[in-house]
């Protein structure tokens, strides 16, 4: 009997250690294997690529932080790639699980990212400029002096909106103007707020109307993907504000500046104006009319430009445009936009605004580079600036270098 229940008992283990392994064979066949690094270094204010293995073309992913020592919100998802893109702004231990599904497959993998103080202290501020490119316009020489090339234009910009001179206007002229700026370091994309400030000139009051505001400027962003410190032509993003889906916004709205040529005569009837066809401008809606050039006041088309003619082509917007008086020639009041733009009422940017060229969100991790173009044309008969109103830039902030050292806001 005894050896009965003996045999009994080894015939059970027997088919429950089968039954195990037959489980436990199962449970492998249906798990993903995922190759993810276990650990990670890296300074604050800093991309890094975090990458894991593939698992096929109908993969899914789903990158969690389960671990976060800045505010211990947990569990939220940060990315759905298969790679992810991580930086942050204050040291810690980061932890990250990746869930991977595909089929009837699923696995799961940790990682941790231990983030340490930058060792080099950054600029909050823009610290270059790459192009300086103002269209035709009132201002348009302001840091022009004889004899200057074009780079010594971009050098003397670079030096009135550094740090120490944050508030010093650059004009960028009329429609198309331009100038692309860049920070020392990525400026981190934090979800759910603000980013960076654009600095312009002054629309602090929105609800009275205020005479002769600056015009907007589209606000294009680039991150330094290739880390070649440069921004390149395939890594531009739009800020994607307040009037982009508005009815009066203009898609492809294009302008081009003629010139004067040498010794043209000058056409002049009155004490205020020396020359009235200063500058030929025409568009693509139709319209045609000059820059009329006043007395007193420098050459409108830029004195370093070697071409006679020059087009610009992009979105403009609709400011509400009207003269302040009827047959008047220097004053006019505008609507400047909500958000989104420089020289908006909130002049504070969200990187998760960016869209691509078919309109679909960029999910950048940060940013290293932004492109102001003035997006605004008027013709205004005999205003000064004709053409526009000028756009108006005086650098940029990182918002989330001046609050982790408790660093002033310019223009606050």
């Amino acid at each position: 009997m005894k050896k009965n229940v003996t045999h009994f008992l080894l015939l059970a283990f027997t088919f429950a250690f089968i039954g195990c392994s037959s489980d436990n064979d199962k449970t492998d066949e249906n798990a993903i294997n995922i190759t993810l690094q276990e650990k990670y270094e890296t300074p604050t204010f800093t991309v890094l690529d975090i990458t894991a293995s593939d698992a096929g073309t109908t993969a899914k992913y789903e990158w969690i932080m389960s671990k976060n020592p800045v505010n211990q919100v947990t569990d939220s998802i940060v990315g759905n790639t298969k790679d992810l893109s991580f930086t942050a702004i204050y040291a810690g231990s980061y932890e990250f699980t990746l869930n991977v599904t595909a089929e009837n497959k699923k696995g799961s993998k940790k990682t941790i990212v231990n983030v340490i103080n930058e060792t080099t202290a950054y600029n909050p501020y823009i610290t270059r400029i790459f192009d300086f490119d103002p269209a035709p316009g009132m201002f348009s020489n302001d840091l022009y002096k004889d004899g200057f090339s074009k780079e010594n234009v971009v050098k003397t910009a670079l030096g009135r909106i550094s740090e120490t001179n944050v508030g010093y206007l650059l004009d960028l002229g009329g429609f198309g103007g331009s100038i692309v700026v860049g920070f020392d370091h990525t400026v981190v994309n934090v979800k759910g707020t603000s980013d960076f400030r654009v600095y312009g000139g002054d629309v602090s009051n929105p609800t009275a109307s205020k005479p002769n505001p600056p015009a907007p400027g589209l606000i294009f962003v680039a991150y330094d993907k290739n880390k070649n410190g440069k921004p390149d032509a395939d890594e531009w993003y739009e800020i994607k504000g307040s009037q982009h889906d508005k009815s009066n916004t203009i898609k492809n709205f294009k302008v081009t500046y003629h010139k004067k040529a040498a010794g043209e005569p000058l056409v002049t009837s009155s004490a205020l104006f020396l020359d009235y066809e200063h500058v030929y401008c025409e568009n693509n809606q139709g319209e045609t009319y000059y820059l009329a050039r006043p007395r007193g006041r420098k050459e409108f088309y830029p004195l370093w430009a070697a071409q006679t003619t020059v087009s610009y082509e992009g979105l403009k917007l609709n400011v509400d445009f009207k003269t302040a008086r009827a047959n008047q020639t220097t004053l006019w009041y505008s609507t400047p936009p909500e958000w989104g733009y420089v020289n908006a009422i909130n002049p504070d940017i969200d990187i998760d605004w960016a869209i691509d060229k078919n309109g679909n969100k960029a999910n950048l991790p940060g940013i290293d580079f932004i492109k102001v173009v003035n997006c605004v044309s008027e013709p205004m008969g005999l205003c000064q600036q004709q053409s526009s109103m000028a756009t108006v830039f005086a650098g940029a902030g990182d918002l989330h270098i001046l609050k982790k050292y408790n660093l002033k806001k310019a223009n606050n």
